[in-house]
């Protein structure tokens, strides 16, 4: 093909992708040209107006049509286009980055067997009394009352504790009643205590809180992940405890990630302080104060803490995946955990990581098929079973 042929094409590619009218196919052949340049680098940034974007992009391609091929190394990333996916040697970061939501063309790939939809609000509550609610299928509004405290459910997928006014409860005088709410595997859901506290927990995980706190002390059991908003109260610290480590607050905004199955329990501070403390060994040097950007680490061998992205840690509660240069297998169970699914591998994975962000409304056929374009990993669905090949 000759290259005004190219330009013609691939300018009117670029024109279809700028209005939202490209089509899946199209967006593919685009990539394909795209990943025949070695070497290079496609960079828009989110800067200016819509046609100094337009006029930036344009050059960019004129650039590409321009290069002779080079050595097998490839980066693409565009945040202006639907999708901005960046491919490196194996062994090397594989990044993706998609911000906005599909064409309204996208189909599932052929090779996709059944189309599995992302989770959503689900969860179970069971009260002190043993009674278990299912959030996911009772209706709407006051759904117990325990000591005084009304449980509500909101429309929006929230459980609600509130203190009645017609209710005078001494905490001194009451015996501790102790809620579980538990999310599935392929839910989520956000709860508020009765202390103002909000707590969102992701897939796959429980918080075992009491009705209403005591006088002197707010604690919490932590399984999974959970992002917690704490109201300040400086008479009582809030404590949230998991099997590894226990963190203590007046009044903060953290995320605490303690799935069992992963090798760490990580700890991101956003606003306030936090005092982490490993609950395993009891020696000194085993606690921790964060600041605001700041993560601990806690694995078998070290208690570390180091300056993150922290929008990566709280990605999930805004309605993200992020894979932040991890492993392909700590990538691949945040999708088991949201879309419900078992994963197996065939082949070797060495050395591959995933970057970047996904948006778990998406269904699990489009985030197969965005990374897919990696071509450093295939898929294949059986029922509920995802196999990854190499």
């Amino acid at each position: 093909m000759s290259s005004n042929q190219d330009k013609d094409k691939l300018s009117k590619l670029a024109e279809k992708w700028r209005n939202g009218t490209i089509t899946e196919a199209e967006k593919i052949k685009f990539n394909n040209w795209y990943n025949s340049f070695d070497d290079t680098e496609f960079t828009v940034e989110e800067q200016g107006s819509r046609i100094d974007l337009e006029k930036s992009i344009n050059e960019k391609i004129k650039d590409k049509l321009r290069l002779p091929k080079r050595r097998n190394s490839i980066r693409i990333y565009s945040i202006l286009a639907v999708a901005a996916t960046l491919v490196l040697t194996s062994g090397i970061l594989i990044y993706l980055s998609f911000h906005t939501s599909l064409s309204p063309e996208k189909k599932p790939i052929t090779q996709i067997a059944s189309i599995i939809q992302p989770g959503g609000n689900k969860a179970t509550l069971t009260l002190a009394n043993g009674q278990k609610i299912s959030l996911t299928d009772t209706s709407n509004g006051e759904i117990a009352e325990q000591s005084g405290i009304a449980i509500t459910k909101t429309a929006d997928g929230q459980l609600v504790y509130t203190v009645k006014k017609s209710s005078v409860v001494s905490a001194a005088n009451q015996t501790t009643q102790f809620n579980t709410i538990e999310t599935p595997v392929g839910g989520q859901y956000q709860i508020n205590l009765p202390d103002g506290t909000k707590v969102w927990l992701n897939a796959a995980s429980s918080l075992k809180y009491p009705a209403q706190f005591a006088a002197h002390q707010r604690k919490v059991e932590l399984t999974g992940e959970g992002y917690f908003e704490v109201s300040k109260d400086k008479k009582r610290p809030f404590t949230v405890i998991t099997d590894k480590q226990q963190v203590q607050v007046l009044g903060t905004h953290f995320n605490v990630n303690a799935y069992k199955e992963e090798q760490a329990t990580k700890t991101t501070l956003l606003e306030g302080s936090v005092k982490v403390s490993n609950s395993v060994q009891q020696k000194q040097g085993n606690s921790k104060l964060l600041i605001p950007g700041e993560q601990s680490t806690l694995t078998q061998a070290s208690f570390q803490v180091e300056k993150v992205d922290i929008e990566n840690a709280v990605a999930w509660k805004n309605g993200y995946f992020t894979f932040a240069d991890e492993d392909l297998e700590v990538s691949m169970r945040k999708l088991s955990r949201w879309y419900n699914v078992d994963i197996s591998y065939q082949g070797k994975f060495d050395n591959i990581s995933f970057g970047g962000t996904i948006s778990r409304s998406k269904s699990l056929a489009e985030v197969i098929q965005i990374l897919e374009l990696t071509r450093k990993v295939k898929f294949k669905i059986e029922g509920r079973r995802i196999i990854l090949m190499s």
